[in-house]
């Protein structure tokens, strides 16, 4: 089979065999080119990646981790791991093809207004009906079973849902490349499975042979999208870290993946990785929990994402789309048209007087620039009018009120009314911030606890007239979110032999957790934090507001 290589910053050479190389050259994943893979930006310029070559990161990992199971597993389960090898490395490679202009910004206007873990919601029926156009009844049915199971406890994200779609649409053609290499076991089941996280449900009970088959498959599921560590992961924590230029721990991918292994945990099967990989597993906790205290939640990036995704909201509603029967369309069905699974494709959503096709951040950025006249579109494109956080970090927060945990949930539970105001809005067209326009708020009127928000308002416009705040819960902790159960560790060559590894370095879960929910506010104008705080303070302990 022919084989192209390109170079990489992150993984050096990168070995692309002519199936895969094919599909990276149709249209819907050259778009990924045009997909912006962090919000990072605006705290690290360098961090210009994108979703194009972190999808062929993972698809490269993926291939490390196949060789490391082969490596380490009995020849029984290796010919399991060979039969579904380019199933994975294809859900790999495609894992993100749905994502959303902005990724992870915009990726829940896929489905707006509505819930994942709602059964008839339009983003999980499309989906379904997808899938069973592929799959025989009975197939399908296992797969609506699992599906509606993983909605319910753990509902995949919104960009896998429609990459997924994607992928079953594009299928046939996607499966010819392979065909046309003599390769005929590509098993869509399993890529899509893989894609959402979506595990085969099976019993301890179950034939010995069933049951090995279905749990190497869930092995091969849970190595890209897990609730531990996974090739998806490994990629990202490495990629966003060093394009970024944010000094992090180096992780050595290599000796990981090739302790890839199998377990069976009492006729259940899940990856593991051995012994030697501990310390790079140790690392890989550290890595993420820096990554989320340091660059998720700095606040320029969190009011980034905001004023984004309000930039589009207003920009949204007032661009007059029209559907083909020339009818305006409303604010909603804007939303619901453009971030739509025909747009993402190369054929396009046809509307009046043009089609929205292989949607990017290219698009929504002219359309925003055509809606400068909006405060918070100017604000998005002149950072010179940007508000700014008048604290910066949960360590300053907890400072400014003299390293008293006791004042800083006080004034944390004070301002609980008026955060839940702010952040409880399904219309990112609302445009709302705490200035004297407040007043007039219809919305503010409808709600019981009215007069504490208004006070709350009132609070704050005292002590700075002249200005206006934007407020945004974020985190007072930060830990990977890992689960440690299911963490297995193997030592020796038996299967039994084995441990979940729960004593993970690098938490941060301290006490804070528990005794407040951390916030930011940005202001127009400069405020002294300790001032602002210690004002707060007083207020909160002199005027008790009740929180039920």
């Amino acid at each position: 089979m022919k084989v192209k290589s390109i170079k990489d910053a992150i993984h050096g050479y990168i070995r692309l065999e002519e199936p895969f190389w094919k599909i990276i050259d149709t249209a819907e994943f050259q778009r990924l080119k045009w997909i912006e893979q962090t919000s990072y930006r605006v705290l690290y310029p360098s961090a210009r990646h994108d979703r194009f070559i972190h999808s062929i990161g993972v698809y490269h990992l993926g291939q490390k981790a196949i060789q490391g199971f082969l490596n380490n597993c009995d020849d029984k389960d290796a010919e399991i791991v060979k039969k579904y090898k380019y199933s994975f490395l294809l859900a790999c490679l495609l894992h993100d093809i749905g994502h959303a202009p902005f990724s992870h910004t915009c990726e829940n206007l896929f489905s707006y207004k509505e819930k994942i873990n709602n059964k008839n919601s339009k983003i999980n029926k499309e989906l379904l009906a997808e899938i069973k156009s592929h799959l025989d009844d009975p197939a399908y049915h296992v797969f609506e079973k699992d599906y509606f199971s993983l909605i319910m406890k753990n509902p995949p994200a919104p960009h896998e849902i429609m990459s997924s779609i994607i992928t079953c649409r594009k299928f046939g053609d996607y499966n010819k490349f392979f065909e046309s290499e003599n390769i005929n076991s590509l098993n869509l089941d399993l890529i899509v499975r893989s894609i959402i996280g979506c595990c085969y449900s099976y019993k301890r009970t179950d034939d010995e042979d069933k049951r090995l088959e279905l749990g190497i498959k869930n092995c091969l599921i849970r190595l890209l999208n897990s609730s531990t560590v996974d090739v998806d992961k490994l990629d990202y924590i490495a990629r966003d870290t060093q394009m970024s230029g944010y000094d992090s721990i180096v992780l050595d991918n290599k000796r990981l993946l090739d302790n890839v292994c199998i377990v069976d945990n009492d006729g259940i099967y899940y990856p593991a990785f051995g012994k030697g990989a501990l310390s790079v597993l140790n690392n890989v906790v550290i890595a993420k929990n820096s990554q989320a205290k340091w660059i998720i939640n700095h606040p320029v990036v969190i009011y980034e994402a905001y004023l984004l995704c309000k930039a589009i909201g207003i920009s949204l509603a007032n661009s007059g789309l029209r559907n083909t029967d020339n009818v305006v369309l409303s604010s909603d069905e804007i939303i619901n048209f453009i971030f739509s699974s025909a747009s993402l494709s190369k054929e396009g959503h046809q509307y009046f007087g043009g089609k929205f096709r292989l949607l990017s951040d290219v698009e929504i950025l002219n359309l925003m620039k055509s809606h400068m006249e909006y405060s918070v579109v100017s604000e998005y494109f002149s950072r010179d009018e940007r508000k700014s956080p008048v604290w910066k970090s949960s360590e300053e927060f907890l400072y400014c009120l003299d390293s008293n945990e006791d004042k800083a949930a006080e004034v944390a539970e004070y301002m609980a009314p008026l955060i839940n105001f702010f952040n409880n809005v399904d219309d990112i067209t609302d445009l709302r911030q705490i200035d004297s326009k407040i007043l007039l708020d219809d919305s503010l009127n409808e709600r019981q606890d009215k007069e504490t928000v208004q006070n709350l308002i009132n609070v704050l416009l005292e002590y700075h007239p002249d200005t206006s705040y934007v407020i945004l819960p974020a985190k007072n902790t930060f830990y990977a979110r890992i689960d440690a159960d299911k963490l297995y560790i193997r030592f020796g060559n038996v299967s039994q032999n084995y441990t979940t590894y729960k004593k993970l370095e690098g938490e941060d879960k301290g006490a804070l957790d528990k005794r407040y929910s951390f916030f930011y506010l940005y202001s127009s104008k400069k405020i002294d934090p300790k001032k602002f705080l210690e004002y707060l303070y007083d207020k909160a302990h002199s005027n008790i507001i009740y929180v039920p």
